[in-house]
């Protein structure tokens, strides 16, 4: 007898590559696919082979878990945002370490999450939070949208609590993972180091106690990064699939689907049709896109793509949620703009140095039309923790110049 929750991949005109499952007496499981299975080799190795180490890794993330559910917790890592019925965002605050927003999707009897954030700790505070301010049902999916860390290194945390968990992401993302998530969680924690230096200058010439409050807590957080990560081991994805996977609830559908190359190679878009909402991971956002594993050329094509989607509620990968399509057509038309102004500028043999001078925030139409530029300053301000000596809409653009440059022609 088959339970009223399947798990399946849909038909639909972006999947060509779709994976069959069903869900038996009432309990989820992934089976073996082409891609690999829940247990294969590289999962393993991440994972650990020492039962004793897991059990110990178990045991701190659910320690984490009962801390932040405690009376005596007050901090909250996320502000929580009902978007539609059993739809919530979970805004992520400005952190020295920034976390992604995440989508929770509360089904009939369990929750998908999408995104998992740049820290055990962060996923275990949002999954306290979850059961003190929206459901007591358990996380029983996880999304990663795409490979980057501050998205998938609070998986661990939702795998403590839950041993039925399934994380679901694309197959390319899958790759990305095994490939890069060392390599990317020693480059977050080689750049601490700088974080903190700047932070303690700015501190011993700060006179006001605001500003010597606001250094302190970034320190603090900086520091507890630098612990809390420093034995970290990645999750590696269960459940993989090509363009489209269809979790069917009794509440509601989710169509997990990859649109297209973007902020990554496997970016996907989480879509509920009933609800007209959508998570995109930073494939969306509201500040300025990181682009440095990003695909240009492609970009406002996917985006564009997930425009076709009839959604009211758009849940970005960072910033305020959308209520409609216009500044994620707004960051298609900057992404565009400023493409052809590098391309231009590469084909003429100039240096991305020059570039960087010559393109400014008021140079670009598309920064400049109906206050996209105001907007991305104002969820950089509210989302985000910024330590340069510019404006970070300043710093976004100069990186987004160079990223670029370098990717025009990436393949």
């Amino acid at each position: 007898m088959l339970s009223d929750r399947h798990v399946h991949p849909h038909p639909h005109p972006l999947d060509d590559h779709s994976h069959q499952h069903s869900h038996a007496h009432g309990h989820a499981h992934a089976h073996p696919h082409s891609h690999g299975s829940r247990r294969d080799f590289l999962s393993r190795l991440f994972r650990g082979t020492l039962a004793g180490a897991s059990l110990l890794e178990l045991s701190v993330f659910r320690a984490a878990v009962a801390r932040a559910q405690s009376p005596a917790a007050s901090s909250r890592v996320f502000n929580i945002r009902k978007v539609a019925d059993g739809v919530y965002c979970a805004l992520a605050h400005p952190a020295a370490i920034t976390n992604c927003n995440a989508a929770i999707f509360v089904g009939a009897r369990d929750v998908v999450v999408v995104d998992a954030h740049s820290k055990p700790s962060a996923a275990a505070s949002l999954i306290a939070q979850i059961k003190q301010e929206v459901t007591e049902k358990p996380v029983r999916f996880l999304v990663n949208t795409h490979f980057h860390y501050d998205h998938t290194q609070g998986d661990p945390a939702y795998r403590a609590q839950n041993r039925d968990l399934e994380i679901i992401a694309s197959a390319t993302t899958k790759r990305l993972i095994q490939e890069n998530a060392r390599n990317r969680l020693q480059e977050s924690l080689d750049g601490v180091p700088q974080m903190l230096e700047t932070l303690r200058k700015r501190l011993e010439k700060s006179k006001s106690a605001g500003d010597k409050a606001f250094c302190n807590e970034q320190i603090r957080q900086l520091l507890a990064y630098q612990a809390e990560m420093k034995s970290y081991t990645p999750e590696i994805p269960d459940i993989t699939f090509d363009k489209t996977y269809r979790i069917q609830d009794p509440a509601h559908d989710l169509y997990i689907q990859f649109h297209g190359r973007a902020h990554t190679a496997g970016d996907v878009a989480v879509f509920c049709p009933q609800q007209k909402a959508v998570a995109t991971g930073d494939m969306i956002s509201g500040f300025l896109p990181a682009m440095g594993d990003g695909y240009p050329r492609d970009w406002p094509g996917t985006i564009q793509s997930v425009a076709k989607l009839e959604t009211t509620q758009l849940m970005p990968g960072h910033g305020s949620v959308q209520p409609n399509h216009d500044r994620m057509i707004q960051l298609k038309n900057y992404i565009e703009e400023l493409t052809s102004l590098v391309e231009t500028g590469k084909k003429a043999g100039k240096p991305v140095s020059e570039l960087q001078k010559s393109i400014t925030v008021r140079s670009l139409k598309t920064l400049q039309s109906n206050g996209y530029a105001a907007y991305v300053a104002d969820n950089l301000k509210n989302y985000s923790v910024y330590l340069g000596s510019r404006t970070a809409l300043e710093d976004r653009l100069s990186g987004n110049i160079e990223a670029i440059y370098k990717n025009l022609d990436r393949a």
